[in-house]
């Protein structure tokens, strides 16, 4: 079985025409003959944009390919509310769901994640992060009436009970989840940034990339053998925590610098893609 995992193509953000992009995807991955496709998140700043995308792009491949995708906190900014897409009712939605592939141990696992200040210097001072984020973070109009870290504890509760799921099953596992995480892979504060309100941006920054929690759950199990991310935009190097290798495959923002590393879309996307045969 051959599957591919690509996140944050933020269709709208990069004025990507949608139709085309289907249209491209859906060849690519015939053409590739691809199995299996998860996107992570961050596809649009609607779920419903997102949702029908995905359905759209499953009639496309047809029985070629299966269309799996997660939720980011981009998709979450209109078109649902946080209890509706914690149990939302669609076959190709991925979140706290398992995909054993067939004659292999392997075993995928998908979670949306969320965030609890945890990686930041902030991380005691909740309100004072809550009140930036609510004035500053694209995150701040979401409909949610629950803290952060109460959303976050309902995650990571998920996470336990399918390691659990997994470890009975004698699986190894393969996590996919739009967040950060674990700590070691969060940006370092660039020199040219010196300033306090320079540095006090950073911190805010590091409150909304993930959760240690999530982190020390991962390298505790023994069945975790690789991880795959978005959220954090750029190249970031892949990297081996514990027993598992992590990986980023965000398709991140074009006119931010750095972000792509490709020409157009199509290319960065591929650049970025995950292909793996299990």
């Amino acid at each position: 079985m051959r599957i591919a995992i690509s996140s944050d193509n933020h269709l709208d953000v990069n004025q990507i025409n949608s139709r085309w992009a289907l249209q491209q995807q859906a060849d690519w991955l015939v053409s590739h003959r691809i199995d299996q496709y998860y996107h992570l998140g961050d596809l649009f700043n609607n779920f419903q944009r997102t949702q029908a995308y995905m359905h759209e792009l499953q009639q496309r491949v047809g029985d070629f390919v299966q269309i799996r995708y997660l939720a980011g906190n981009h998709d979450l900014i209109s078109g649902i509310d946080e209890e509706t897409i914690e149990k939302l009712a669609d076959p190709l939605y991925f979140h706290n769901c398992y995909f054993d592939v067939p004659q292999t141990n392997w075993r995928l696992i998908g979670l949306n994640g969320w965030y609890d200040y945890s990686f930041s210097p902030y991380r005691a001072e909740t309100s004072r992060i809550a009140h930036w984020k609510k004035v500053y973070w694209i995150d701040g109009g979401l409909p949610q009436r629950e803290t952060d870290q109460v959303r976050l504890n309902r995650q990571l509760n998920d996470l336990t009970f399918q390691l659990q799921l997994a470890h009975q099953a004698n699986k190894q596992v393969i996590f996919l989840t739009h967040f950060v995480p674990t700590v070691e892979l969060v940006p370092s504060i660039p020199i040219r940034f010196n300033r306090s309100r320079q540095i006090e941006f950073w911190y805010m920054l590091w409150a909304m990339l993930g959760s240690q929690q999530i982190g020390e759950r991962l390298v505790t199990s023994s069945v975790v053998k690789r991880v795959v991310f978005g959220h954090l935009h750029g190249q970031p190097p892949v990297l081996k925590i514990g027993g598992a290798d992590y990986y980023n495959v965000a398709v991140g923002v074009k006119r931010r610098y750095r972000e792509w590393q490709a020409a157009t879309f199509m290319a960065q996307w591929e650049k970025r893609l995950i292909v793996w045969k299990l």
